[in-house]
Protein backbone atom coordinates (compact mmCIF):
# COMPACT_ATOMS: atom_id res chain seq x y z
CA UNK A 1 0.00 0.00 0.00
CA UNK A 2 2.93 2.22 1.09
CA UNK A 3 4.62 1.70 -2.50
CA UNK A 4 1.31 2.41 -4.22
CA UNK A 5 0.65 5.54 -2.73
CA UNK A 6 4.29 6.71 -3.57
CA UNK A 7 3.53 5.74 -7.12
CA UNK A 8 0.26 7.61 -7.18
CA UNK A 9 1.67 10.52 -6.08
CA UNK A 10 4.94 10.49 -8.34
CA UNK A 11 2.68 10.05 -11.60
CA UNK A 12 0.24 13.06 -10.08
CA UNK A 13 3.79 15.23 -9.79
CA UNK A 14 4.64 13.90 -13.67
CA UNK A 15 1.27 14.70 -14.65
CA UNK A 16 1.55 18.35 -12.83
CA UNK A 17 4.61 19.27 -14.66
CA UNK A 18 3.35 17.84 -17.77
CA UNK A 19 0.33 19.90 -17.86
CA UNK A 20 2.48 23.09 -15.98
CA UNK A 21 4.59 22.96 -19.18
CA UNK A 22 1.84 22.89 -21.54
CA UNK A 23 0.35 25.95 -20.13
CA UNK A 24 3.59 27.80 -20.41
CA UNK A 25 4.46 26.64 -23.96
CA UNK A 26 0.76 27.80 -24.67
CA UNK A 27 1.01 31.12 -23.16
CA UNK A 28 4.69 31.98 -24.32
CA UNK A 29 3.51 30.41 -28.35
CA UNK A 30 0.46 33.03 -28.19
CA UNK A 31 2.54 36.29 -26.64
CA UNK A 32 4.96 34.88 -29.79
CA UNK A 33 2.39 34.96 -32.53
CA UNK A 34 1.20 38.34 -31.59
CA UNK A 35 4.81 39.97 -31.83
CA UNK A 36 7.50 37.62 -33.18
CA UNK A 37 9.84 40.65 -33.40
CA UNK A 38 9.59 41.32 -29.73
CA UNK A 39 10.71 37.66 -28.86
CA UNK A 40 14.28 37.66 -30.77
CA UNK A 41 16.96 37.83 -29.09
CA UNK A 42 18.27 41.76 -28.53
CA UNK A 43 22.43 41.56 -27.91
CA UNK A 44 22.05 45.29 -26.90
CA UNK A 45 19.72 44.32 -23.54
CA UNK A 46 20.58 41.92 -20.68
CA UNK A 47 19.47 38.31 -20.17
CA UNK A 48 17.95 37.00 -17.18
CA UNK A 49 16.50 34.29 -14.99
CA UNK A 50 13.75 35.28 -12.98
CA UNK A 51 12.97 31.62 -11.99
CA UNK A 52 12.89 28.08 -12.49
CA UNK A 53 10.67 25.22 -11.94
CA UNK A 54 10.75 22.47 -10.40
CA UNK A 55 13.19 23.00 -7.68
CA UNK A 56 14.88 19.71 -6.93
CA UNK A 57 14.89 16.29 -9.26
CA UNK A 58 17.46 13.91 -10.56
CA UNK A 59 19.64 13.72 -14.08
CA UNK A 60 17.15 13.63 -17.13
CA UNK A 61 14.76 15.46 -14.80
CA UNK A 62 12.36 18.55 -16.80
CA UNK A 63 13.51 22.24 -16.32
CA UNK A 64 11.89 25.55 -17.23
CA UNK A 65 13.65 28.09 -17.01
CA UNK A 66 11.75 31.87 -16.87
CA UNK A 67 13.31 34.93 -17.95
CA UNK A 68 13.93 37.82 -20.54
CA UNK A 69 15.48 37.77 -24.09
CA UNK A 70 16.67 34.87 -24.77
CA UNK A 71 15.26 34.86 -28.25
CA UNK A 72 13.74 31.97 -30.21
CA UNK A 73 16.22 29.99 -31.35
CA UNK A 74 17.44 27.00 -29.23
CA UNK A 75 20.82 26.18 -31.16
CA UNK A 76 21.95 30.00 -30.02
CA UNK A 77 21.28 28.82 -26.29
CA UNK A 78 23.12 27.04 -24.31
CA UNK A 79 22.59 25.94 -20.77
CA UNK A 80 25.00 24.79 -17.96
CA UNK A 81 23.72 23.22 -14.64
CA UNK A 82 26.30 22.23 -12.04
CA UNK A 83 28.97 22.59 -14.34
CA UNK A 84 27.19 20.07 -16.86
CA UNK A 85 25.76 21.05 -20.16
CA UNK A 86 22.06 20.62 -20.81
CA UNK A 87 20.25 19.50 -23.20
CA UNK A 88 18.17 22.02 -24.53
CA UNK A 89 14.82 21.47 -26.30
CA UNK A 90 13.09 25.02 -26.81
CA UNK A 91 13.36 28.37 -26.50
CA UNK A 92 11.02 31.23 -25.83
CA UNK A 93 11.73 35.00 -25.54
CA UNK A 94 10.82 34.31 -21.50
CA UNK A 95 11.85 31.08 -21.23
CA UNK A 96 13.77 27.94 -21.69
CA UNK A 97 12.58 24.32 -21.29
CA UNK A 98 16.07 21.74 -21.26
CA UNK A 99 16.51 18.37 -19.45
CA UNK A 100 18.90 18.25 -16.46
CA UNK A 101 22.48 16.69 -17.12
CA UNK A 102 23.63 14.20 -15.25
CA UNK A 103 26.15 15.05 -12.16
CA UNK A 104 24.69 18.29 -12.06
CA UNK A 105 25.73 18.22 -8.12
CA UNK A 106 26.80 21.61 -7.38
CA UNK A 107 23.34 22.94 -8.99
CA UNK A 108 24.30 26.18 -10.08
CA UNK A 109 22.02 27.19 -12.96
CA UNK A 110 24.05 29.36 -16.03
CA UNK A 111 22.29 30.88 -19.70
CA UNK A 112 24.25 31.89 -22.32
CA UNK A 113 22.67 33.49 -25.29
CA UNK A 114 24.55 34.58 -28.14
CA UNK A 115 28.08 33.61 -29.99
CA UNK A 116 31.00 35.07 -29.55
CA UNK A 117 31.28 38.65 -28.93
CA UNK A 118 27.38 38.99 -28.43
CA UNK A 119 27.43 35.87 -26.31
CA UNK A 120 25.85 37.28 -22.36
CA UNK A 121 25.89 34.76 -20.07
CA UNK A 122 23.57 34.74 -16.67
CA UNK A 123 23.13 32.64 -13.60
CA UNK A 124 20.39 32.20 -11.42
CA UNK A 125 20.06 33.62 -8.51
CA UNK A 126 19.25 29.91 -6.15
CA UNK A 127 20.91 26.86 -7.17
CA UNK A 128 18.63 23.65 -8.32
CA UNK A 129 18.59 21.10 -5.84
CA UNK A 130 20.19 18.25 -7.58
CA UNK A 131 19.66 15.22 -6.26
CA UNK A 132 21.68 12.04 -6.81
CA UNK A 133 20.17 8.74 -8.22
CA UNK A 134 20.76 5.34 -9.34
CA UNK A 135 22.52 5.09 -12.88
CA UNK A 136 23.81 2.67 -15.02
CA UNK A 137 27.56 3.21 -15.76
CA UNK A 138 30.27 1.53 -17.87
CA UNK A 139 33.25 -0.31 -15.59
CA UNK A 140 35.13 -2.33 -18.78
CA UNK A 141 35.09 -3.33 -21.67
CA UNK A 142 34.27 -2.28 -25.43
CA UNK A 143 33.24 -3.18 -28.74
CA UNK A 144 34.85 -1.26 -31.38
CA UNK A 145 32.77 -0.75 -35.21
CA UNK A 146 34.20 -3.95 -36.57
CA UNK A 147 34.11 -6.08 -33.50
CA UNK A 148 37.07 -7.66 -33.87
CA UNK A 149 38.69 -6.18 -30.18
CA UNK A 150 38.93 -10.16 -29.37
CA UNK A 151 39.84 -10.78 -25.95
CA UNK A 152 42.59 -9.14 -23.35
CA UNK A 153 43.36 -9.14 -19.73
CA UNK A 154 44.55 -6.29 -19.00
CA UNK A 155 43.80 -2.11 -17.17
CA UNK A 156 40.08 -0.49 -17.22
CA UNK A 157 41.47 2.26 -18.71
CA UNK A 158 43.04 3.10 -21.73
CA UNK A 159 42.84 3.12 -25.35
CA UNK A 160 42.41 0.55 -27.76
CA UNK A 161 44.42 -2.38 -27.93
CA UNK A 162 45.63 -1.17 -23.71
CA UNK A 163 42.46 -1.99 -21.98
CA UNK A 164 40.91 -5.12 -21.39
CA UNK A 165 38.12 -6.77 -23.74
CA UNK A 166 36.36 -9.78 -24.39
CA UNK A 167 33.24 -10.36 -22.55
CA UNK A 168 31.75 -12.20 -25.62
CA UNK A 169 30.13 -14.77 -24.50
CA UNK A 170 27.25 -15.28 -21.99
CA UNK A 171 28.43 -15.25 -18.76
CA UNK A 172 27.84 -15.48 -14.84
CA UNK A 173 29.58 -13.33 -11.90
CA UNK A 174 29.59 -13.65 -8.93
CA UNK A 175 31.61 -11.74 -5.94
CA UNK A 176 34.21 -13.08 -3.87
CA UNK A 177 32.59 -13.18 -0.10
CA UNK A 178 36.17 -12.87 1.36
CA UNK A 179 36.56 -9.64 -0.83
CA UNK A 180 33.96 -7.55 -2.10
CA UNK A 181 36.98 -5.99 -4.70
CA UNK A 182 37.15 -9.55 -6.63
CA UNK A 183 33.89 -10.04 -9.16
CA UNK A 184 34.83 -13.67 -10.73
CA UNK A 185 32.70 -14.28 -14.06
CA UNK A 186 32.53 -17.64 -16.19
CA UNK A 187 31.46 -17.98 -19.14
CA UNK A 188 29.60 -20.56 -21.51
CA UNK A 189 32.12 -20.82 -24.54
CA UNK A 190 34.89 -19.76 -22.89
CA UNK A 191 36.98 -22.01 -20.80
CA UNK A 192 38.91 -19.38 -18.54
CA UNK A 193 37.50 -17.93 -15.43
CA UNK A 194 38.32 -14.12 -15.22
CA UNK A 195 39.02 -11.99 -12.44
CA UNK A 196 37.78 -8.47 -11.86
CA UNK A 197 39.74 -6.49 -9.85
CA UNK A 198 37.68 -3.74 -9.05
CA UNK A 199 40.42 -2.01 -6.67
CA UNK A 200 43.55 -2.24 -9.20
CA UNK A 201 41.01 -1.61 -12.20
CA UNK A 202 42.81 -4.76 -13.96
CA UNK A 203 41.12 -7.82 -15.99
CA UNK A 204 42.79 -11.21 -15.20
CA UNK A 205 42.00 -14.67 -15.91
CA UNK A 206 44.06 -16.38 -13.23
CA UNK A 207 42.15 -19.90 -14.09
CA UNK A 208 42.59 -21.43 -17.17
CA UNK A 209 40.74 -24.93 -15.86
CA UNK A 210 43.00 -26.97 -18.66
CA UNK A 211 41.62 -29.96 -16.57
CA UNK A 212 38.11 -29.54 -16.64
CA UNK A 213 37.22 -30.89 -20.00
CA UNK A 214 35.01 -28.37 -21.49
CA UNK A 215 34.61 -24.94 -21.70
CA UNK A 216 31.17 -24.28 -20.63
CA UNK A 217 31.63 -23.18 -17.28
CA UNK A 218 27.74 -22.39 -15.89
CA UNK A 219 27.91 -20.92 -12.46
CA UNK A 220 30.00 -20.21 -9.55
CA UNK A 221 29.83 -20.16 -5.93
CA UNK A 222 31.18 -20.30 -2.78
CA UNK A 223 31.03 -22.79 0.00
CA UNK A 224 29.05 -21.94 3.66
CA UNK A 225 31.24 -22.19 6.89
CA UNK A 226 31.14 -25.98 7.90
CA UNK A 227 32.50 -26.36 11.49
CA UNK A 228 35.61 -28.78 11.45
CA UNK A 229 35.97 -28.86 8.08
CA UNK A 230 35.83 -25.75 6.47
CA UNK A 231 36.21 -22.08 6.65
CA UNK A 232 33.51 -19.59 4.94
CA UNK A 233 34.42 -19.18 1.14
CA UNK A 234 37.46 -20.74 1.52
CA UNK A 235 35.87 -23.15 -1.79
CA UNK A 236 35.02 -22.08 -5.15
CA UNK A 237 32.10 -24.43 -6.78
CA UNK A 238 31.77 -24.56 -10.24
CA UNK A 239 29.10 -26.44 -12.69
CA UNK A 240 30.12 -27.41 -16.44
CA UNK A 241 27.63 -28.34 -18.69
CA UNK A 242 29.31 -31.78 -20.29
CA UNK A 243 27.87 -34.68 -21.47
CA UNK A 244 29.69 -38.39 -22.66
CA UNK A 245 26.66 -40.21 -20.63
CA UNK A 246 25.65 -40.33 -17.00
CA UNK A 247 29.36 -39.71 -15.38
CA UNK A 248 29.76 -36.61 -17.38
CA UNK A 249 31.78 -34.22 -15.00
CA UNK A 250 29.17 -31.78 -13.72
CA UNK A 251 30.55 -30.11 -10.35
CA UNK A 252 34.40 -29.02 -9.39
CA UNK A 253 35.51 -27.88 -6.03
CA UNK A 254 38.29 -25.56 -5.74
CA UNK A 255 40.36 -24.76 -3.04
CA UNK A 256 41.41 -21.31 -2.07
CA UNK A 257 45.22 -20.68 -1.90
CA UNK A 258 47.19 -20.00 1.33
CA UNK A 259 47.58 -16.61 0.32
CA UNK A 260 44.00 -16.17 -0.84
CA UNK A 261 43.69 -16.39 -4.33
CA UNK A 262 42.40 -18.86 -6.92
CA UNK A 263 44.16 -19.58 -9.53
CA UNK A 264 45.78 -22.45 -11.67
CA UNK A 265 47.69 -24.00 -8.46
CA UNK A 266 44.50 -24.15 -6.92
CA UNK A 267 43.41 -27.58 -6.08
CA UNK A 268 41.24 -28.73 -8.24
CA UNK A 269 38.60 -31.43 -7.12
CA UNK A 270 35.24 -33.59 -9.26
CA UNK A 271 32.52 -33.30 -7.05
CA UNK A 272 29.61 -34.75 -9.19
CA UNK A 273 29.23 -36.26 -12.03
CA UNK A 274 25.95 -37.02 -13.99
CA UNK A 275 25.72 -35.17 -17.22
CA UNK A 276 24.50 -31.19 -18.56
CA UNK A 277 24.98 -29.21 -15.18
CA UNK A 278 23.29 -25.71 -15.69
CA UNK A 279 24.37 -24.52 -12.34
CA UNK A 280 25.31 -25.42 -9.09
CA UNK A 281 24.45 -23.60 -6.09
CA UNK A 282 24.86 -23.23 -1.95
CA UNK A 283 21.73 -23.20 1.09
CA UNK A 284 23.27 -19.79 2.70
CA UNK A 285 22.00 -21.02 5.90
CA UNK A 286 22.41 -25.18 6.43
CA UNK A 287 25.76 -24.75 3.56
CA UNK A 288 24.42 -28.10 1.29
CA UNK A 289 24.60 -27.84 -2.39
CA UNK A 290 22.39 -28.10 -5.05
CA UNK A 291 23.05 -28.89 -8.64
CA UNK A 292 20.97 -29.66 -11.49
CA UNK A 293 20.76 -31.69 -14.99
CA UNK A 294 19.60 -30.69 -18.40
CA UNK A 295 18.56 -34.10 -19.44
CA UNK A 296 15.21 -34.33 -17.44
CA UNK A 297 15.12 -31.42 -15.22
CA UNK A 298 16.09 -33.33 -12.24
CA UNK A 299 17.63 -31.63 -8.99
CA UNK A 300 20.07 -33.14 -7.34
CA UNK A 301 20.91 -32.33 -3.40
CA UNK A 302 24.30 -33.29 -2.09
CA UNK A 303 25.51 -32.74 2.00
CA UNK A 304 29.42 -31.34 1.92
CA UNK A 305 29.74 -32.44 4.85
CA UNK A 306 29.78 -36.39 2.95
CA UNK A 307 32.46 -34.99 1.12
CA UNK A 308 34.33 -33.33 3.51
CA UNK A 309 34.40 -36.33 5.87
CA UNK A 310 35.83 -38.27 3.61
CA UNK A 311 38.60 -36.27 2.47
CA UNK A 312 39.44 -35.77 6.17
CA UNK A 313 39.44 -39.68 6.38
CA UNK A 314 41.79 -39.74 3.52
CA UNK A 315 39.43 -41.81 1.48
CA UNK A 316 38.70 -41.48 -1.76
CA UNK A 317 35.31 -39.68 -3.09
CA UNK A 318 33.16 -41.07 -5.91
CA UNK A 319 31.51 -38.18 -7.66
CA UNK A 320 29.57 -40.52 -9.86
CA UNK A 321 26.18 -39.63 -9.13
CA UNK A 322 24.50 -42.91 -10.44
CA UNK A 323 26.59 -44.71 -7.84
CA UNK A 324 25.56 -43.16 -5.15
CA UNK A 325 21.86 -42.25 -4.56
CA UNK A 326 21.76 -41.89 -0.71
CA UNK A 327 24.84 -39.27 -0.96
CA UNK A 328 23.23 -37.64 -4.29
CA UNK A 329 19.89 -37.70 -3.66
CA UNK A 330 17.50 -36.29 -6.67
CA UNK A 331 14.97 -34.46 -4.60
CA UNK A 332 12.64 -34.00 -8.23
CA UNK A 333 12.25 -33.50 -11.99
CA UNK A 334 10.93 -29.79 -12.57
CA UNK A 335 8.88 -30.96 -15.23
CA UNK A 336 9.65 -31.83 -19.17
CA UNK A 337 13.05 -32.78 -20.29
CA UNK A 338 15.36 -30.89 -21.78
CA UNK A 339 15.22 -27.14 -19.56
CA UNK A 340 18.18 -25.24 -19.14
CA UNK A 341 17.33 -24.10 -15.39
CA UNK A 342 19.30 -22.23 -12.72
CA UNK A 343 18.48 -22.07 -8.92
CA UNK A 344 18.56 -19.02 -6.73
CA UNK A 345 18.43 -19.18 -3.17
CA UNK A 346 16.87 -16.45 -0.92
CA UNK A 347 19.39 -15.12 1.56
CA UNK A 348 16.90 -16.38 4.15
CA UNK A 349 16.94 -20.00 2.87
CA UNK A 350 13.31 -20.59 3.02
CA UNK A 351 12.50 -20.90 -0.23
CA UNK A 352 14.46 -20.22 -3.95
CA UNK A 353 13.57 -19.48 -7.16
CA UNK A 354 14.35 -22.08 -10.59
CA UNK A 355 14.99 -19.35 -13.74
CA UNK A 356 13.68 -21.93 -16.89
CA UNK A 357 15.96 -20.11 -19.42
CA UNK A 358 14.90 -21.57 -22.21
CA UNK A 359 10.86 -21.48 -21.55
CA UNK A 360 10.99 -18.12 -20.38
CA UNK A 361 9.61 -18.07 -16.63
CA UNK A 362 10.94 -18.39 -12.81
CA UNK A 363 9.55 -21.69 -10.93
CA UNK A 364 9.65 -21.49 -6.91
CA UNK A 365 10.68 -24.33 -3.83
CA UNK A 366 9.75 -23.65 -0.47
CA UNK A 367 12.65 -25.39 2.14
CA UNK A 368 11.51 -27.76 4.58
CA UNK A 369 13.53 -27.16 7.30
CA UNK A 370 13.11 -30.44 9.22
CA UNK A 371 14.46 -32.30 6.27
CA UNK A 372 16.65 -30.00 4.69
CA UNK A 373 15.96 -29.55 1.44
CA UNK A 374 13.42 -28.17 -1.30
CA UNK A 375 10.30 -29.44 -1.79
CA UNK A 376 8.83 -29.69 -5.46
CA UNK A 377 8.37 -26.06 -7.76
CA UNK A 378 5.46 -24.46 -9.04
CA UNK A 379 5.00 -21.79 -11.26
CA UNK A 380 5.76 -18.49 -10.01
CA UNK A 381 6.30 -15.72 -12.58
CA UNK A 382 6.30 -15.72 -16.26
CA UNK A 383 4.38 -17.92 -18.82
CA UNK A 384 5.80 -21.53 -19.68
CA UNK A 385 7.38 -21.33 -23.62
CA UNK A 386 5.59 -17.83 -24.30
CA UNK A 387 8.24 -16.01 -24.73
CA UNK A 388 7.58 -11.86 -24.71
CA UNK A 389 7.58 -8.29 -22.63
CA UNK A 390 4.76 -7.37 -20.35
CA UNK A 391 5.35 -5.97 -16.57
CA UNK A 392 2.21 -7.92 -15.10
CA UNK A 393 1.73 -10.44 -11.83
CA UNK A 394 2.18 -13.74 -11.55
CA UNK A 395 2.01 -15.33 -14.86
CA UNK A 396 0.52 -12.61 -16.65
CA UNK A 397 4.20 -11.12 -16.94
CA UNK A 398 6.07 -12.25 -19.97
CA UNK A 399 9.97 -11.88 -20.21
CA UNK A 400 12.47 -13.62 -22.53
CA UNK A 401 15.21 -15.99 -22.11
CA UNK A 402 16.00 -14.90 -17.86
CA UNK A 403 19.11 -15.65 -16.61
CA UNK A 404 21.00 -14.88 -13.77
CA UNK A 405 19.10 -13.38 -10.41
CA UNK A 406 19.82 -12.18 -7.13
CA UNK A 407 18.02 -10.79 -3.96
CA UNK A 408 18.25 -7.39 -2.25
CA UNK A 409 17.22 -6.33 0.60
CA UNK A 410 14.29 -3.64 0.19
CA UNK A 411 14.17 -1.27 2.96
CA UNK A 412 10.74 -0.43 2.49
CA UNK A 413 10.35 -3.91 3.50
CA UNK A 414 11.52 -3.65 6.83
CA UNK A 415 9.82 -6.11 9.37
CA UNK A 416 7.78 -7.71 6.63
CA UNK A 417 7.74 -11.79 6.29
CA UNK A 418 9.74 -11.28 3.28
CA UNK A 419 12.33 -8.16 3.00
CA UNK A 420 13.49 -9.03 0.09
CA UNK A 421 13.11 -8.19 -4.18
CA UNK A 422 14.54 -10.33 -6.46
CA UNK A 423 16.32 -8.66 -9.37
CA UNK A 424 17.19 -10.93 -12.76
CA UNK A 425 18.79 -9.84 -16.39
CA UNK A 426 16.02 -10.47 -19.02
CA UNK A 427 18.54 -11.74 -21.80
CA UNK A 428 16.45 -11.33 -25.44
CA UNK A 429 14.60 -7.80 -23.44
CA UNK A 430 17.53 -6.12 -22.56
CA UNK A 431 16.97 -5.13 -19.21
CA UNK A 432 17.11 -6.06 -15.84
CA UNK A 433 13.96 -6.50 -14.13
CA UNK A 434 12.62 -6.33 -10.46
CA UNK A 435 10.41 -9.09 -8.51
CA UNK A 436 8.25 -8.48 -5.56
CA UNK A 437 7.76 -11.16 -3.43
CA UNK A 438 3.73 -11.04 -3.99
CA UNK A 439 5.36 -11.89 -7.53
CA UNK A 440 4.76 -8.12 -9.11
CA UNK A 441 7.07 -8.20 -12.20
CA UNK A 442 8.71 -4.79 -13.67
CA UNK A 443 11.36 -3.24 -15.64
CA UNK A 444 13.90 -1.62 -13.76
CA UNK A 445 16.80 -0.69 -16.21
CA UNK A 446 17.37 -1.18 -19.40
CA UNK A 447 15.20 -0.57 -23.11
CA UNK A 448 15.62 3.58 -22.38
CA UNK A 449 12.59 5.63 -23.71
CA UNK A 450 13.97 8.76 -24.46
CA UNK A 451 16.88 6.85 -26.34
CA UNK A 452 14.91 4.37 -28.30
CA UNK A 453 13.21 7.22 -30.19
CA UNK A 454 16.63 7.78 -31.88
CA UNK A 455 17.08 4.68 -33.83
CA UNK A 456 13.95 2.39 -32.60
CA UNK A 457 15.76 0.02 -30.74
CA UNK A 458 15.34 -1.47 -27.20
CA UNK A 459 18.67 -2.51 -27.07
CA UNK A 460 21.76 -0.31 -27.05
CA UNK A 461 24.93 0.92 -25.23
CA UNK A 462 23.72 4.10 -23.43
CA UNK A 463 24.55 4.66 -19.51
CA UNK A 464 22.50 6.86 -17.37
CA UNK A 465 18.82 7.30 -16.31
CA UNK A 466 17.69 3.81 -15.41
CA UNK A 467 14.45 3.31 -17.83
CA UNK A 468 14.28 6.75 -19.49
CA UNK A 469 18.20 6.28 -21.40
CA UNK A 470 20.14 3.32 -20.38
CA UNK A 471 19.79 0.48 -23.09
CA UNK A 472 21.71 -3.21 -23.03
CA UNK A 473 22.34 -6.11 -25.08
CA UNK A 474 21.84 -9.58 -24.33
CA UNK A 475 22.36 -9.09 -21.02
CA UNK A 476 23.52 -12.62 -18.99
CA UNK A 477 24.92 -11.83 -15.62
CA UNK A 478 24.37 -10.09 -12.37
CA UNK A 479 25.78 -9.59 -9.16
CA UNK A 480 24.84 -7.48 -6.46
CA UNK A 481 27.49 -5.97 -3.62
CA UNK A 482 25.10 -5.35 -0.91
CA UNK A 483 27.65 -3.63 1.27
CA UNK A 484 28.02 -0.74 -1.59
CA UNK A 485 24.60 -1.39 -3.10
CA UNK A 486 26.09 -1.57 -6.51
CA UNK A 487 25.02 -4.04 -9.38
CA UNK A 488 27.06 -5.63 -12.05
CA UNK A 489 25.84 -6.71 -15.25
CA UNK A 490 27.59 -8.78 -17.56
CA UNK A 491 26.60 -7.21 -21.50
CA UNK A 492 27.26 -9.94 -23.57
CA UNK A 493 27.37 -7.99 -27.18
CA UNK A 494 27.82 -5.05 -25.96
CA UNK A 495 31.23 -6.68 -24.37
CA UNK A 496 31.30 -4.83 -21.27
CA UNK A 497 30.59 -4.84 -17.62
CA UNK A 498 28.11 -2.40 -16.59
CA UNK A 499 26.83 -0.99 -13.37
CA UNK A 500 24.27 0.37 -11.66
CA UNK A 501 24.80 2.81 -8.51
CA UNK A 502 24.59 5.81 -6.96
CA UNK A 503 25.74 8.48 -8.90
CA UNK A 504 29.06 9.65 -7.49
CA UNK A 505 30.76 13.50 -7.80
CA UNK A 506 34.39 12.73 -9.03
CA UNK A 507 36.70 14.58 -7.21
CA UNK A 508 40.23 16.64 -8.28
CA UNK A 509 41.95 13.09 -6.97
CA UNK A 510 39.81 11.01 -8.68
CA UNK A 511 40.38 12.51 -12.38
CA UNK A 512 44.11 12.25 -11.23
CA UNK A 513 43.84 8.66 -10.51
CA UNK A 514 41.98 8.34 -13.93
CA UNK A 515 44.73 10.02 -15.70
CA UNK A 516 47.53 8.46 -14.59
CA UNK A 517 45.86 4.85 -15.62
CA UNK A 518 45.77 6.50 -18.97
Amino acid sequence: MKNMKCKMKKVLKEWQWVLLALFTICICSCKDDDNTEAGGFDPSKPVAISDFTPKEGGAYQKLLIYGENFGTDASNVKVKIGGKEAVVINVKSTYVYCFVPSGAFSGEIEVTVGEGENAITTTADAAFDYQKKMVVGTLCGYRNNRDDQGWRDGPFDGPEGVKCCGFGNAGRLAIDPRNKNHVYICYDGHKSIQLIDLEKRWLSSPLSLNTVPTDRIRSITFNKKIEGYAEEAEYMIISIDYDTGNESPSVYIIKRNADGTFNDNSDVQLLASYKQCNGATIHPINGELYFNSYERGQVFRLDLVDYFKAIKNHEEWDPKVKNHPDIFKQLFTIADPNWEFQIFIHPTGKYAYYGVINNHYFMRSDYDEVKKEFITPYNFVGRYKEPGYRDDVGTEAFMNHPCQGVFVKNPDYEGQDDEYDFYFVDYSNFCVRKVTPEGIVSTYAGRGTSTALADGNQWGTDDGDLREVARFRDVAGLAYDDENEIFYIHDQVGHTIRTISMEKEVTTEDESTEESNE
